[in-house]
């Protein structure tokens, strides 16, 4: 595997290869800046913890990257779609982007930070750089249910297709978007699913809620509102139901759709000071972290609210964060 940079101190490197990385790439090479992205998995790898047969809800026009053509079969692009024009980005604009490298340490030290990556035989390498932006979004840590049995082999915090699920008792755990359509599209292909939220309503996409509501009244998607999982088992759920009974849900699945949380311990143990409730870190106008030359950038930025980070805003960061780093080597200059 490629492992650019190795031998030379760079203007930027990036954590994470995600879209607002390749961004950054683009925006550095634009401004004459030397720019290396590391990531733990392949190009935009978070993508592939979308369901296999996602379409995006953006449209083209708000997905695509500094001006460079999304071409897809509809105005809404699939998951597989737009990974293929991730690729012709980085490639189209020789993107240098180090693949299947885990990011362990983020080092300042002497006006430069080192930054030691281990490939997936535990290979470590360091690499130098002037300046680091950390993009590593958030896709890689579920936020945990913290009971019994979560850790049993038929949970999981991810959802790739309805298929695996078809004739089988499914528990689908939360009441966001991705647990009001997973749902529903499991119940389409055949599997037997309950819902169970801890609130009252489906916090969802307005044309999902009447279609998620209505397949719970006519009986054909089971819910337990304001209730609460207390125990996963072999062939059963035990749920506390909103008027505090414990029931046993006969269950052979679960899918816990609760979201995910940032990790940001690579950041605090570099020394950048992160909220330990919203897990924000401390960033200013232009992404820059209380230790100077380390960015943030993409959903890591709005910490456990990250469903206000999106490709289409998240993209806009980048010319905001090489404008700073570029007038900080022209000062240098």
């Amino acid at each position: 595997m490629k492992r650019y940079g190795l031998d030379e101190i760079l203007d930027i490197l990036v954590v994470g290869a995600g879209p607002a990385a390749l961004v950054i790439l683009h925006e550095a090479a634009a401004q004459g800046l030397r720019a290396v992205a590391i990531d733990q998995g392949p190009v935009c790898g978070a993508l592939l913890r979308h369901p296999t047969y996602m379409k995006w809800f953006s449209t083209t026009q708000n997905l695509e990257l500094c001006g460079f053509p999304l071409l897809a079969n509809d105005k809404n692009p699939t998951r597989r779609e737009y990974l293929a024009y991730c690729r012709a980005f980085a490639r189209y604009f020789d993107l240098k982007i180090i693949t299947y490298h885990t990011v362990q340490q983020i080092i300042p030290l002497d006006g430069l930070f080192r930054v030691q990556a281990a490939d997936i035989h535990g290979r470590s390498s360091v690499w130098r750089a002037k300046q680091v932006v950390a993009a590593t979004g958030f896709y890689d840590s579920p936020r945990p249910l913290g009971i019994p049995g979560e850790h049993s082999p038929k949970v999981s915090h991810r959802y790739t297709e309805a298929h695996a699920y078809a004739d089988h008792d499914v528990m689908v755990i939360g009441a966001g978007s991705s647990a009001a359509e997973v749902a529903l599209e499991l119940w389409r292909e055949g599997a037997r699913v309950t819902v169970v939220m801890r609130g009252s309503v489906f916090d969802t996409k307005y044309w999902i809620k009447p279609d998620i509501e209505n397949r719970i009244r006519e009986g054909s998607i089971a819910c337990y509102r304001e209730a609460a999982v207390l125990e996963i088992l072999p062939d059963d759920v035990r749920v506390r139901t909103s008027e505090g009974a414990e029931i046993l849900v006969p269950n052979d699945f679960v899918l816990a759709m609760t979201g995910y949380e940032p990790d940001t311990r690579l950041l605090e143990a570099a020394g950048v000071r992160v909220d330990p409730d919203t897990k924000k870190p401390a960033i200013d106008e232009a992404f820059e972290t209380n230790v100077p030359g380390l960015f943030v950038a993409g959903t890591l930025t709005a910490g456990v609210d990250s469903n206000v980070v999106f490709v289409e805003n998240s993209r806009e960061h980048a010319p905001v964060i090489v404008r700073r780093i570029a007038e900080k080597t022209a000062a240098r200059n």
